[in-house]
């Protein structure tokens, strides 16, 4: 099982562009195997509308889209992020 952070699903949408490493790894076995935080899909949120905010609002829907893909292909791959997490997330 792999968690990938924020940085490394975003790295992915750049697809050819992307750092050799994580295409590579998505490329790989382990894909399937990979999962995200709540976290993560709030900090992509968060991003989009920081985008949309300063007034870029074709890339917004454009990362729109791609979340909402990001969405549905982990749909049964996010992990949450509950009080157990919260009282030895510190330890």
């Amino acid at each position: 099982m792999y968690l990938a952070d924020t940085n490394v699903i975003s790295e992915a949408r750049k697809g050819a562009r992307a750092n050799p490493g994580v295409l590579s790894f998505f490329a790989g076995d382990q894909s399937p195997d990979c999962y995200l935080s709540v976290q993560t899909m709030g900090e992509l949120r968060r991003g989009i509308e920081n985008i949309r905010k300063r007034g870029d609002h074709p890339q917004a829907r454009r990362l729109d889209a791609w979340l909402a893909l990001v969405s549905h292909d982990y749909a049964d791959r996010v992990l949450g992020f509950d009080d157990e997490c919260a009282q030895i997330w510190v330890i």
